[in-house]
Parts: structure tokens; C-alpha cells; sequence
């Protein structure tokens, strides 16, 4: 696998490289692909440095896409937004809104599992200050809002992440790596500490500590470690781990 993001079957063991674009790179969601499978993957366009270069070499080779419009959303279900495709899918359950400082009901909505972390639109509380989702708690069916960007619940200095997967099979060494939890999202450097099953995890797992608090990240997120432009793996975030000031 080449710098650009180009896995080669020649290599061994695989090694996965963040694309050219950085705002097409995929590596955010491959970190869950095995090694081996990305052993025999190619990613031929990237090295690519835009989608303006996709398409103008499309047009060379008269592939006839090239002017194809962008895929957006959930491109694998057709033309629907994320919400109309959650509630055509998921049971659509009544529950409150909370104010996160007070435990004050402050309205209604559709269902817990519609909402995200750091989340301000779609909660139609009726005016007043915009606020943001804390927390959901899916199974009380419950969103915890807050009105102030500075709510403790919004920020983090540690993960823990579990379902940890290495594409070079094994766990690098614990340090310092560039550290991913959005599609895009800024990289940032944290001290990732990966660890062996013991008495409260059953699979491997990994701990994230962050040199400074870092807000809106959300269990159920992956996390995703690299080491310069090479993705090394990653995890899902679980909560922040004891002994680092994480959740309030």
C-alpha cells in the first residue's frame, strides 16, 4: 500500500495510508477492515489530490462520470435524509428533553437515538437559547441539553475505546499518535495507550489520554489512530476511562 492510499498485494503485511484529499479520505471508516483483506484492495484514485482531478481524469479516459453529481448523506440507501431514514427504520418513541445543569424538562422529541453529541438543530424546544445535546441516554430514551458551550458535559481529557482493531494485527507501542474521532475532523494528539484483556474488558481495548480538554465526543464514535499519514487502526469510544478527568 502506497503513501497515497493505495493498498498493493505485494506488501506484507498491509499498511493503510491517508488519500491525497484529505476531505475524501476514507481511512476513518477502513480502520475496521482486516489487514489481510486490505492485503488485496486497491484504492486506485488515492492519489488524488481533489475531486476536480477525479473527474477531469475521468474525462480523459472516456469513463462518462465525469459529471456525475457528489453522492451525500447515506449514499447506499438512495435520496433520504439521516432523520426520515432513522425513523422509517428504528420505532419512533416519545421522550424528554433535560436540561443537563437542572434536570428541568424543557420539551419533547422522536426518539433518543435521533441525536449526537454537541447536536443544535432538530431539537425544536420553541425559542429561547440555542442549546446543545450533552447526552442521550437511549435506553431512558432521554436527551440532556445544555445552553452553554462550556457545560462540563460536553468535554473530555480521556477515552477509553473498545472493539480495538490493529490493521498490522498487532497493537503498536503505547506514545503519542495523531487521534480522529469524526469523518474529517481535526487530528489532534493524544497519548494512546493500547491494553490486554483483564477482568472488566474481554476483547483488547485502549485508553486516550488528550493534552487538552477536547469537546463533543461521543460514545459510539470511532476513534482512529494514526502515526503521521499512515492509519494504524482505531476504536470506538466508550466513555472516558477512571483517573482522567473525562464525562462529568
Amino acid at each position: 500500500m502506497d503513501g497515497l492510499g493505495a493498498a498493493s498485494g505485494l506488501v506484507a503485511p498491509a499498511r493503510l495510508f491517508r488519500a491525497a484529499d484529505e476531505y475524501k479520505d476514507q481511512t476513518y471508516f477502513l480502520w475496521r477492515v482486516p489487514g489481510e483483506v486490505l492485503a488485496h484492495t486497491l484504492f486506485p484514485i488515492g492519489g488524488y489530490a481533489s475531486k476536480a482531478e477525479v473527474r477531469a481524469a475521468c474525462a480523459e479516459r472516456g469513463l462518462g462520470v465525469e459529471a456525475k453529481p457528489d453522492s451525500d448523506g447515506i449514499c447506499f440507501v438512495g435520496e433520504v435524509g439521516i432523520r426520515s431514514f432513522l425513523l422509517d427504520t428504528l420505532e419512533r418513541r416519545a421522550g424528554d428533553v433535560v436540561e443537563w445543569e437542572t434536570g428541568r424538562v424543557l420539551g419533547r422529541h422522536d426518539g433518543a437515538f435521533l441525536f449526537t453529541v454537541g447536536q443544535r438543530r432538530g431539537l425544536d424546544l420553541g425559542g429561547g437559547p440555542a442549546r446543545y445535546v450533552v447526552s442521550t441516554d437511549v435506553e431512558r430514551n432521554v436527551v440532556y441539553v445544555s445552553a452553554s458551550l462550556d457545560c462540563p458535559g460536553l468535554w473530555c481529557r480521556g477515552l477509553e475505546l473498545s472493539d480495538v482493531r490493529w490493521i498490522a494485527g498487532l497493537p503498536p507501542r503505547a506514545g503519542r499518535y495523531l487521534l480522529r474521532t469524526r469523518h474529517t475532523g481535526e487530528l489532534v494528539e493524544a497519548l494512546v495507550t493500547p491494553r490486554e484483556p483483564d477482568v472488566a474488558h474481554d476483547l483488547p481495548w485502549a485508553t486516550v489520554e488528550f493534552d487538552e480538554p477536547r469537546r463533543t465526543v461521543a460514545p459510539g464514535q470511532s476513534a482512529v489512530v494514526y502515526d503521521g499519514l499512515e492509519c494504524l487502526g482505531g476504536g470506538v469510544v466508550v466513555r472516558g476511562p477512571e483517573g482522567v478527568p473525562g464525562w462529568a
